[in-house]
């Protein structure tokens, strides 16, 4: 291949990801919010992901078997069992303000350098051979692509342009505590290019390995199956997998993209399991690639290039120059984010503190400005430094042993992690002798062993010296024997250390040892000390009134502000030292020094505390914005009045996006979307306060105050005064006509009535159509029942009977809803019967006896003699509710059903075994919508049959009871009038008398097709010669233009005019034609009308022997 072509394509691979990060970039300063930032945090967290996972895993895999597989379990077990943890952390160093692992770290052990300095040691010596492995994967993946040996050109031109692109986009402004979504969406971008190269080599393997010679693939099967065998495990594998669950929070980058970049704790509820279906696809791809290595590759091949090897051997270059691509993308959004997070690290824990001891440099003018440069020197340096180390370890070095050599380095600082996330204020001085031990046995047992020639370490083999067997400790791997020993040490240092129980000093004592960066003495010189770090503008916005007061003291408020202002810069340590020590020159005492800023943050949590409860326990909504107008505080009320869509609020929001997004749905009334946008900014930017209400599309009103805040940015207040604004229109109202107030209140009470018996007619209405509307398919049904049950054999004959019954019995219930919704208008009462319950329970029996035959349960029938005295139909409803929810409620046992009578009244109970309902609930479930969990494999009911079955009792003065026990059942009962007189015999539904029809020619109207459907599917099942219409003129038409005997007509016919209108025209061209009006509608006028045109009424839905009957009998037959 030639030896540009690979150089062209990554140059232009690069150039994309800057074009990317460039684009994020712009689109940040014009105050747009980033799309899909949530899956670009979580593919961002596959930064993990680096050269070593893309080359080294395979490697390992082939040459070592599972010692791949605890670099991929480590992370999968930290963020699937300790997401707890994650948010914790998170929750933790957002309060500090922390800008790096060594900040966070340094600010809980009470605000150390010390400690923090350690940590950025650790952390530098670890990364440093991790970033060489980097550039030695690109090299030697150059190397192999082209052809050649060499690897210095490749991996020098590598370390250059990603320095370029990590100090462009990593060290453009003072602070380090932003996040920079530009890098978030860059590194985004790389993890999608190498899990697509992944993939991309998987596919190729698998096809490969079905292609090879069945002996092949047995051999190289046998290969990978000894090296998974499981008498393979070792040790090794659980300290591996140990360091990996550290490495995935402690290593620089990490802790960088997962938790610097998080804008809430609960991005790792919402990421952690995409990012472990990464990395469980990562895991499962290296198999088969290995697989096809072992079989395919010469026995002689570098298990690290199987991925290139895979393609170059088999003629597909263009599959290897995308291999190359995706090893270079692992390479480089590692690089990029572990030298920018390293730089924070270096500059403000290694370099700022000596530029401030230094007499002449921390006198300079503009301190923020030397760290800028000071952490693009950090890059530069540290990327020499890995170019030196791989250009140092022998070739022969896989990368998987340097990158353990990485982890075990960062290790060292997870116990300070843990202990600094669980409490603030912890021991200084046990955390820097554990982490100076670790350290020093790091370099000794781990570090040393990997870069020194082996001539060196000949003299100490065998001795107490010797950094692989150290006091004389064999039997464990050159890895499990570092860890153990620098952990192991760390630890123990630590705990002698904190045993001596001394407590830390509130101020460390060696503060003022070199030269003050400042003497501050007032206002104005603490002022001037903090624009040496972030600039004039930045304070004054900061410091608001107090910046025109020079010569006012030193109060706890400003100190604090300027305390925070330069551990932006520099991070939480220096900034203390910094301010204890520029402190110590005013009049305060040393205590006092040490009070004011030990209680900064202890105040500042509390104040944080009080804010967010207090800001949740109003009613306005409030947002405030900090200087740079990004949203920083917010409460729920203000989430409420806008509706915004999840993601587009959240700490660091741009408010510009949010304005626009109000603008865009008409909130700030009309006008040009960016035209809203720009005059609120320059509002806020100006600090101009404003005032003003909106009327919303809702018919809301909404008040808007906003004004600036003392220490920089814009706090607005929004309230709904709808209330207020309509109580002040009814007052002026009201105060118009004062004069007229008896007159005003006459028409009230006129207008009233009128809408109340506006209200009446409409709800009559309403009814009557609901009556018509419900009742219509019922009425469909029982026609089709009828025209089936001519057309079965006798077997079916019960079947169709069955249904015609539950088409009454839905038929009874739903007419007595509509009645109970008319009494509550005034116009319906029950209508008692003497009756015997024993055919009502019959009845019921037969009806709920399939439901409870499918869920298993027994539906039993107890006593079922009496008589009673009272609305049947209605008590037939409240029974129906009793077995529905019995049978609802029960999963298994049974479902008893009888009656007794006690004295006067006759008791009828339905008893169950089904899940009970506690006491406190046996009020509540007669209330309208209160519903209960049902058995399982049942749908809970709407809540309401309990509701009906009270107000049903009510109306006919029945008596309900109801016992229960939880997990044992349920009884309820009503009461009912014993009737004085005996029941009528039961008469059964008169047979149909087979009334002689057939031949008849019947005419059929109905708007409803289904209707028609029905009708004419049942006569004709008569022998009826039948003609159906849709409509009052396709009738009026048909009946002229045919001789008929008969006509059933639908009141509702939907055209404007209804049954009556045409049962007119049928009556005065047809005298003698038998007419019927079907109808829901049970209105006495509109049957008035219909007798008065010798019609029957048939109420819907219709008995198919009355219609038998109509067509049958006289002309003018009574309606029924």
């Amino acid at each position: 291949m030639n030896d540009l072509l690979p150089f062209v394509v990554a140059l232009s691979y690069a150039a994309g990801l800057f074009a990317v990060a460039a684009w994020v970039d712009r689109r940040r300063h014009l105050g747009a919010e980033p799309r899909f930032r949530l899956p670009a945090y979580t593919l961002a967290l596959a930064v993990y992901c680096t050269s070593w996972t893309f080359y080294g895993a395979v490697g390992s895999a082939a040459a070592d078997g599972w010692s791949y597989l605890p670099i991929y379990l480590g992370p999968i077990l930290v963020y699937l069992c300790a997401p707890g943890f994650l948010r914790r952390l998170i929750a933790a160093v957002q309060a500090e303000g922390a800008t790096s692992i060594s900040d966070f770290i340094g600010s809980r052990f009470g605000k150390s350098r010390g400690v923090a300095a350690l940590v950025t040691a650790l952390a530098l010596f670890g990364t440093i051979p991790y970033l060489a492995l980097q550039l030695r994967s690109v090299g030697t993946s150059y190397a192999e692509i082209v052809g050649t040996g060499g690897t210095l050109m490749p991996m020098t031109l590598t370390a250059i342009a990603l320095a370029l692109f990590a100090m462009l986009f990593g060290t453009r402004r003072f602070e380090a505590s932003g996040r920079n979504e530009a890098i978030l969406y860059a590194v985004a971008v790389e993890s999608l290019v190498k899990l697509a190269a992944l993939l991309a080599v998987c596919g190729f393997a698998i096809w490969l390995y079905g292609a090879a010679p069945p002996a092949a693939q047995v051999a190289g099967l046998a290969r990978l199956r000894d090296n998974f065998d499981l008498g393979q495990l070792d040790g090794d594998f659980v300290v591996i997998t140990l360091l990996a669950m550290t490495a995935i929070v402690c290593l620089p980058r990490q802790f960088y993209v997962g938790v610097i970049e998080a804008r809430a704790p609960s991005d790792v509820s919402r990421s952690r399991f995409a990012f472990i279906g990464y990395l469980l696809i990562t895991t499962i791809v290296v198999l088969p690639i290995t697989l096809t290595g072992l079989t395919v590759l010469p026995a002689d091949s570098v298990p690290d290039l199987f991925m290139l090897d895979l393609p170059l051997e088999n003629g597909a270059s263009l599959l290897a120059m995308v291999v190359f691509i995706g090893g270079f993308s692992a390479a480089t959004g590692m690089v990029v984010v572990e030298t920018i997070a390293l730089s924070t690290m270096v500059s403000n824990d290694l370099i700022a503190p000596l530029l401030l001891r230094h007499r002449r440099l921390s006198a300079g003018a503009d301190f923020g400005a030397a760290l800028l440069w000071v952490r693009r020197a950090a890059i530069v340096i540290v990327m020499g430094a890995a170019l030196a180390y791989a250009l140092l370890i022998p070739a022969s070095q896989r990368l998987a042993s340097i990158g353990l050599v990485a982890f075990a380095a960062m290790a060292q600082f997870a116990p300070a992690l843990l202990l600094a996330v669980q409490r603030p204020g912890g021991d200084a001085a046990a955390a820097k002798a554990g982490l100076t031990a670790g350290l020093v046995l790091w370099l000794y047992t781990l570090l040393w062993p990997t870069i020194a020639a082996p001539a060196m370490l000949v003299p100490l083999a065998g001795t107490l010296a010797d950094p692989l067997a150290l006091f004389g400790v064999t039997g464990f791997s050159p890895l499990t024997h570092g860890v153990l020993w620098s952990v192991g040490g760390n630890l123990a240092a630590f705990a002698l250390v904190a045993a001596r129980r001394v407590r830390a000093p509130a101020l460390p004592l060696d503060l003022w040892r070199g030269p003050r960066i400042a003497e501050v003495r007032d206002i104005g010189g603490l002022l001037a000390m903090v624009e040496r770090f972030v600039g004039a503008g930045v304070v004054r916005d900061a410091f608001g009134a107090a910046a025109v007061q020079p010569s006012a003291p030193v109060d706890r408020r400003s100190a604090q502000t300027a305390e925070r202002l330069i551990a932006s810069v520099i991070g939480a340590p220096s900034a203390r030292a910094i301010m204890a020590s520029a402190l110590s020159g005013t009049t305060l005492k040393f205590a006092d020094v040490a009070r004011m800023l030990d209680e900064s943050g202890q105040s500042l949590r509390f104040s944080k505390g009080l804010l967010a409860a207090t800001l949740e326990n109003i009613d306005p909504g409030v947002s405030v914005v900090d200087r740079d107008l990004n949203l920083v505080a917010w409460n729920s009320r203000y989430l409420d009045l806008f509706g915004y869509p999840p993601g587009l609020v959240y700490v660091g929001a741009p408010v510009a996006g949010l304005i626009r997004y109000n603008a865009e749905r008409g909130e700030c009334g009309p006008g040009e979307v960016e035209a809203h946008v720009e005059r609120r900014l320059d509002h806020m930017r100006k600090g101009r306060a404003h005032s003003f209400e909106r009327d919303r599309a809702d018919g809301k009103v909404l008040k808007t105050v906003g004004g600036p805040m003392p220490g920089g940015g814009y706090v607005m207040c929004f309230t709904d005064v709808t209330a207020e604004k309509q109580a002040k229109r009814a007052l002026e109202v009201a105060n118009e006509q004062l004069e007229a107030r008896v007159e005003a209140r006459t028409r009230e009470l006129r207008d009233a009535r009128q809408v109340a018996e506006d209200a009446t007619r409409d709800k009559t209405r309403f009814l009557a159509a609901a009556s018509h509307d419900l009742l219509q398919p019922l009425h469909a049904a029982r026609l089709f029942c009828a025209a089936l049950d001519g057309g079965v054999d006798a077997a079916a004959q019960p079947l169709v009977a069955n249904i015609d019954r539950s088409i009454n019995a839905a038929d009874r219930l739903l007419r007595a809803l509509l009645d109970i919704s008319k009494l509550d208008a005034g116009g319906v009462k029950p209508v008692p019967e003497v009756f015997a319950v024993a055919a009502l329970i019959d009845e019921l029996a037969s009806e709920f006896a399939a439901q409870a035959a499918d869920k298993g349960l027994r539906l039993r029938v107890g006593g079922r003699e009496g008589t009673a005295f009272t609305d049947r139909t209605l008590l037939r409803s409240i029974l129906q509710n009793f077995l529905g929810n019995a049978l609802r409620y029960t999963a298994s046992g049974s479902v008893l059903i009888g009656c007794r009578r006690r004295g006067d009244r006759l008791r009828i109970e339905v008893w169950d075994t089904g899940i009970g309902i506690s006491a406190a609930q046996h009020a509540a479930v007669f209330e309208e919508f209160h519903r209960l969990a049902p058995s399982s494999g049942d749908e809970a009911g709407v809540g309401l049959g309990l509701a009906i079955v009270d107000r049903i009792a009510r109306l006919l003065g029945a008596r309900l009871d109801m016992r229960s026990v939880v997990g044992r059942g349920s009884m309820f009962a009503v009461e009912v009038p014993v009737a004085l007189a005996p029941a009528l015999a039961a008469v059964p539904p008169p047979a149909d008398p087979r009334l002689p029809v057939g031949g008849t020619r019947v005419l059929c109207v109905d708007d409803d097709a289904a209707i028609l459907a029905g009708v004419a599917a049942l006569l004709t099942s008569w022998q009826c010669a039948t003609t159906t219409a849709r409509s009052h003129d396709e009738a009026a038409v048909a009946a002229r233009a045919g001789i008929f005997d008969a006509a059933f007509v639908d009141y509702h016919l939907g055209d404007g005019r209804n049954g009556l209108d045409l049962l007119r025209v049928l009556r005065a061209d047809h005298p003698d034609m038998r007419l019927a009006l079907v109808t829901a509608d049970p209105s006495p006028a509109v049957a008035a009308a219909a007798s008065a045109l010798g019609a029957t009424v048939i109420r819907k839905p219709g008995d198919p022997a009355h219609l038998r009957r109509v067509l049958s009998g006289p002309v003018a037959l009574a309606a029924e």
